[in-house]
């Protein structure tokens, strides 16, 4: 059993590679898929695993307004970021720009975290949010003038619902147990594409066994594996924590979309990867002389206090 003291690092370590595969999937399977298609695949598969989880764990039930509460956590964080997102994949905006698009999430959130959340955020974090920015900037900024026109918009707007989700998940369903969080809200997500659907005129079925790998990555790793894993941070860290690890993704995204998707790799990217792992550190408190928050114990079904450290 791995202790307490490496238990958060861990996570951390895992949660930045399989966030970033969600774009690497995604421009792979709006490919040679229509958006609603991906999106009703991703939440029947996510959905199907975290209920064999709830089953095995058997977490408590939601009470109260908390219902509607992860139902509009659903609508921003599921659905509305990943059809903005799914829908400027499919129209031809790189894996790496839609990532760099949506790093700038987490400079948002962390700005409006004491707004909203009543939580003290100090010097470091918020320079580490925009030293992390930065590095996001300079991963990709050669995309910003790739002639992509109105189509950037998607990911834009997938960003705001991503900031959105983030903090309301963060206010709203802390007290809920993860796995009940992320059965409620591919539920509710499935349920949302499926209303929609006979408005939509997709063709359902992956068409492919590579569009089927990757609808099934898509479901199984990068939504349920991977919402679980943020709301566990989220849980135990504060939202800049998982903001500044969130830096990392464009940078990622860049360096595995050259084996996977041909994408070029320039020495712009590894100088923004370098500026977004100092960002990170600084924003987490890991740099010589900077106090890191002390963890706190994980394997509690109920959450912490509400969240003031930094």
């Amino acid at each position: 059993m791995i202790g307490s003291r490496w238990l958060v690092p861990l996570l951390a370590v895992l949660f930045v590679p399989v966030w970033a595969s969600g774009f690497i999937a995604g421009k792979i399977a709006t490919g040679s898929m229509d958006v609603p298609a991906v999106l009703l695949w991703r939440f029947v598969i996510a959905l199907a695993v975290m209920l064999v989880a709830a089953v095995a764990l058997r977490p408590g039930l939601p009470r109260g307004r908390a219902w509607l509460h992860l139902a509009v956590t659903a609508l921003l964080l599921q659905v509305g970021q990943f059809t903005f997102v799914y829908t400027g994949l499919s129209a031809g905006v790189p894996a790496g720009l839609s990532s760099l698009i949506l790093g700038m999430a987490p400079l948002l959130v962390g700005l409006l975290t004491p707004l909203l959340l009543a939580t003290r955020v100090g010097v470091a974090p918020v320079l580490g949010l925009l030293v992390g920015a930065v590095g996001v900037y300079v991963v990709l900024a050669g995309d910003l003038g790739s002639g992509l026109g109105s189509s950037v918009v998607f990911p834009v707007l997938g960003m705001a619902s991503l900031t959105a989700g983030t903090l309301y998940q963060k206010r709203f369903n802390d007290r809920t147990p993860v796995v009940t969080s992320v059965v409620v809200q591919m539920a509710t997500s499935l349920v949302a594409t499926l209303v929609a659907w006979p408005f939509l005129g997709a063709h359902w079925l992956p068409p492919s066994g590579g569009a089927w790998l990757a609808v099934g990555w898509l479901g199984v790793v990068n939504s349920a594996g991977a919402f679980v894993l943020m709301f566990l941070l989220l849980r135990w860290r504060s939202t800049v924590f998982v903001s500044s690890l969130l830096n990392l993704v464009p940078a990622t995204t860049a360096l595995c979309a050259v084996p996977i998707l041909g994408e070029p790799l320039t020495g712009q990217a590894l100088l923004g990867l370098g500026i977004a792992l100092v960002g990170m550190f600084i924003g987490v408190g890991r740099l010589p002389g900077s106090r890191a928050p002390a963890p706190e114990e994980p394997g509690r079904d109920r959450a912490p206090e509400p969240d003031r450290r930094a």
